[in-house]
C-alpha cells in the first residue's frame, strides 16, 4: 500500500457485487490520473483499493497548489480582426476582453486554414483543495458500473446507497458535498464486527485504523492473507487445495477482513461426477473444494467467511451446500436416464440459429467438415469411425438438465456421460476437447478425434458466422471468432497437422449461404490469426510475409518455412542467396507486370550463349533434388543450392542480354528465367524478404 500519503478519498457504501469492483478500481484509477493531469496537479504515487464496502483513493506527493502554465490561445483570423481602417473589430475585442489581454499581446501566426491571432496568457493556479471536489463528484458520476441505482431522495446513482465520504488533503478535510453527504475524516469499520464510524488522526494512521477495525482495505493483501489461510486449511484436512484464481479474485471482493471456514459434506454426495460438486461449490456458494492426496475429491470443502469461524457457521454453510448437492444429484440422476446416444435426435427442436438451423443441423455440418478433414489427412478407417462418432454425440449433452443448470459444464459432463454409456474413450475424451482451448494456455488437444473434431466444430463457427453477416469489425468480435481462429492454426501447427485449409472451405462451402463467395474473406480471416502466432513465435515480419503471401494456407507447413527461414537468417550466406533470387525475380517480375498474360515458352534449341546454356543445365540438372526439396519442405537445402548457383547465376546477367531485340529470344530467356523461379516462388515470396 502507498506509503507517506498525504492525499484520501474514500467512498462508504453498503455492499458493491463483487464482479463489479476491479473494473470499478481501474476505472477510478484511470480518472484520477487524467483529472489531476489536466488540471496541473503533481503527485508522486497513486492508488486505488477496494473493499465490498468501500472504494478508497491515496496518493503521495500531492501538490497543494497547481502548477502555473503559459498557453498560447487561438483569436479570430487577421481578416475578420480589423476593418478596412485597421482598427480591431468586435471579433477581436471580445477575444481580448474574454482572455484579459491587451492589443499589444496579440500577434499573427500561419496555419493550415489561413493567417490568425494568437496570444500566450498564463493561467493562474489555484489551491487543489478547490479542485479535488469537481474530481471526486465525477468519480460518483461517471465510473461505469453494470448497473446503478437511487436511493431515499437522493438524485445520485451508484450500484448501492453511498452511506458517507471522506477526503482529505494533508490531514484537513477538504469541503464537499454529494446530494446532502458532506465529506469527513472519518471511515467506518467491519460492518459485523466493528460497525460504527471512527474518526481519522491522521492519513498515515488510515491503513492501522482500519485493520484495528476489522478491515484489510489493500486487496493485495487480503487476496495473499486468502490464498495463505486456504492453502494451510486444506493441509489441516490432509488434502490439497483445488486452486481457482477465478475464484479467489472473487472472494476477495467478498470479505473485509477474511476467515476461511473448513466444513464437511455426507460422503454419499460423491457419487455425483466431481466437476459436478466442483463447479456447484463454485458458481452458487464461492466455495474451494479439496483433495485427497490421491487425487480424489474429498468431503470437505473451504469457506473464505467475513467473520471468524464458529459452529453456526459451518452448519449454515453445510445445509446449504446440502441442499445444493441434492439438485445436482437429482439432475444427475435424470440425465442418466436416458444416454447420451438417445439425446441426439431431440437436437432436431432445439434452434441453434434461425438461419443456420437447429443444433442437430450444425452436428450435421461439423460431421460433414470432420470427414473432409480426415480424408485430407490420411487417417485410417478405425479412426474415422471414432470421429464420426464423436461428432454425433457432441452435443448431445447440451439437451441434458445438468448443462441446463451449469452452462459451463458443456462438452465436461459429455465426456463423462459417454464414459458411463461405455463409449471408445477417444470419443469421450474428443466431447470435451472439442471446446478447447477454453483459454489462454489452456492445454490443447493433441489425440486425432479430439484435434479433428475441435478443428472441425470450429470451422464451422466461423463459416457459419461470416454466412449470416456476423463478421467481426474492429474491435467487436461478439462470437470471439478470431480467438477461435487463432485456435485453428494452434491446432494445426502444433499438432503438425498437414491441412490445406483452402481445400477445405472449397469441398464445404456449399452448407452456408453464399458460401463460395465467403473464401477469399475466410481466409484472409484465418491468415491474419496466423501472422499474429507467427509473430509471437519470434518470426520477423519479412519472413511471415514471405510465407503467408504465396497463395498457399497448409499453416503447419507455412510456420515451418517461416521457422526454417529465420534459423537460415544467421547464416553469412544468406544474402548470397538472396540475391541471386533477386536478380532472376526483379527482372521477370518487371516483364509480368506489363505483360501479366504473355506466354512464355522455352527451348533449348534458342539458347544462344554458353552463359545462359550453363544456367540452363544447372537448374535442370538439379530439377529432381529441387522438387525432393520442396516435398520435405527443406528450405535450408533449397536454399544451398541458390548459393551453390550464385557464380553461374551471375555469369548469365554479365554475359547475356534477357530483354533482347529479338522477342524470340527475349521470351526464351524470360521463359528460362520463369521455369528456374517456378519452384522457389511457389515455396516462398522471396521478394518480400529484405536485405
Amino acid at each position: 500500500m502507498i506509503q507517506n500519503a498525504n492525499f484520501l478519498c474514500e467512498i462508504g457504501c453498503e455492499e458493491v457485487p463483487a464482479g463489479y469492483v476491479p473494473p470499478a478500481c481501474a476505472a477510478i484509477r484511470a480518472l484520477f490520473e487524467k483529472r489531476l493531469a489536466d488540471a496541473r496537479i503533481a503527485y508522486t504515487e497513486l492508488g486505488v483499493y477496494a473493499t465490498p464496502r468501500r472504494f478508497a483513493v491515496l496518493a503521495s506527493g500531492m501538490a497543494e497548489r497547481q502548477a502555473e502554465e503559459e498557453v498560447e490561445v487561438k483569436g479570430p483570423s487577421v481578416k475578420a480582426a480589423y476593418d478596412a481602417s485597421g482598427a480591431p473589430t468586435k471579433a477581436l475585442e471580445g477575444f481580448l476582453k474574454g482572455n484579459a489581454l491587451a492589443l499589444a499581446d496579440v500577434f499573427p501566426k500561419a496555419t493550415e486554414k489561413g493567417e490568425y491571432l494568437f496570444a500566450r496568457k498564463t493561467v493562474a493556479a489555484v489551491d487543489t483543495a478547490a479542485v479535488l471536489p469537481a474530481i471526486v463528484n465525477d468519480l460518483v458520476a461517471t465510473v461505469p458500473f453494470p448497473k446503478r441505482m437511487r436511493w431515499s431522495d437522493k438524485a445520485v446513482t451508484f450500484p448501492r446507497p453511498v452511506r458517507y465520504v471522506l477526503l482529505m488533503l494533508n490531514d484537513r478535510v477538504v469541503p464537499f458535498e454529494i446530494s446532502g453527504i458532506a465529506a469527513g475524516k472519518s471511515t467506518r469499520g467491519h460492518y459485523v464486527q466493528h460497525n460504527r464510524m471512527v474518526e481519522l488522526s491522521s492519513i498515515a494512521a488510515y491503513e492501522t485504523t482500519l485493520e484495528e477495525h476489522g478491515v484489510i482495505v489493500d486487496q493485495e493483501r487480503r487476496r495473499a492473507m486468502i490464498a495463505d489461510e486456504l492453502a494451510a486449511a486444506a493441509k489441516r484436512l490432509h488434502g490439497v487445495l483445488v486452486e481457482d484464481e477465478d475464484l479467489l479474485d472473487t472472494v476477495t471482493y467478498l470479505v473485509e477482513r477474511p476467515y476461511v471456514v473448513d466444513c464437511r459434506f455426507r460422503d454419499d454426495f460423491l457419487a455425483i461426477p466431481d466437476i459436478v460438486l466442483i463447479t456447484e461449490m463454485k458458481e452458487h456458494q464461492k466455495y474451494f473444494a479439496v483433495r485427497d492426496a490421491k487425487g480424489a475429491l474429498s468431503p470437505t470443502f473451504l469457506v473464505v467467511s467475513n467473520n471468524p469461524p464458529n459452529d453456526n457457521i459451518r452448519a449454515g454453510n453445510v445445509r446449504v451446500i446440502s441442499a445444493r448437492f441434492n439438485d445436482a444429484r437429482f439432475f444427475f440422476d435424470e440425465d442418466r436416464k436416458t444416454t447420451l446416444a438417445d439425446k441426439v435426435e431431440s437436437l432436431k427442436t432445439v434452434l441453434f440459429h434461425k438461419e443456420l438451423g437447429t443444433i442437430y443441423d450444425k452436428v450435421m455440418r461439423v460431421d460433414r467438415i470432420a470427414a473432409r478433414i480426415a480424408d485430407m489427412t490420411g487417417l485410417d478407417a478405425a479412426t474415422k469411425a471414432l470421429i464420426a462418432r464423436a461428432v454425433l454425440l457432441a452435443k448431445a449433452d447440451l439437451n441434458s438438465a445438468m448443462v441446463f443448470e451449469f452452462t459451463s459444464l458443456q462438452g465436461q459432463i459429455g465426456k463423462i456421460y459417454a464414459e458411463l454409456d461405455g463409449e471408445d474413450p477417444a470419443v469421450a475424451r474428443a466431447i470435451d476437447d472439442q471446446y478447447r482451448p477454453r483459454f489462454q494456455g489452456d492445454e490443447l488437444p493433441s489425440a486425432p478425434v479430439s484435434v479433428v473434431l475441435s478443428l472441425a466444430e470450429k470451422f464451422d463457427n466461423i463459416f457459419g458466422s461470416f454466412s449470416v453477416g456476423n463478421i467481426p469489425g474492429g474491435s467487436s468480435d461478439p462470437y470471439a471468432l478470431r480467438r477461435q481462429a487463432g485456435a485453428i492454426i494452434d491446432l494445426v501447427v502444433k499438432n503438425g497437422m498437414r491441412l490445406d485449409v483452402k481445400g477445405l472451405l472449397e469441398g464445404v462451402s456449399g452448407q452456408y449461404a453464399g458460401g463460395a463467395g465467403l473464401i477469399d474473406k475466410l481466409l484472409a480471416f484465418i491468415t491474419a490469426r496466423a501472422k499474429t502466432f507467427f509473430e509471437e513465435s519470434g518470426f520477423r515480419y519479412d519472413e511471415i510475409d514471405a510465407c503467408l503471401s504465396i497463395g498457399r494456407y497448409d499453416y503447419a507447413e507455412l510456420y515451418e518455412r517461416a521457422r526454417r527461414l529465420n534459423e537460415f537468417r544467421a547464416d553469412g550466406q544468406f544474402s548470397q542467396m538472396l540475391m541471386s533470387f533477386k536478380r532472376m525475380n526483379n527482372i521477370l517480375a518487371s516483364f509480368r507486370r506489363d505483360n501479366p498474360t504473355h506466354a512464355l515458352a522455352f527451348s533449348e534449341a534458342n539458347l544462344r550463349e554458353d552463359s545462359e546454356k550453363r544456367l540452363h543445365e544447372f537448374f535442370s540438372s538439379r530439377k529432381g533434388e529441387i522438387e525432393g526439396c520442396v516435398a520435405r519442405n527443406d528450405c535450408r537445402a533449397l536454399f544451398r543450392l541458390l548459393i551453390e548457383g550464385k557464380a553461374t547465376v551471375d555469369a548469365f546477367f554479365d554475359g547475356v542480354m534477357v530483354m533482347a531485340d529479338d522477342p524470340a529470344v527475349r521470351d526464351n530467356r524470360l521463359a528460362l528465367l520463369e521455369g528456374i523461379l517456378t519452384p522457389y516462388r511457389n515455396f516462398l515470396d522471396f521478394s518480400k524478404i529484405a536485405e
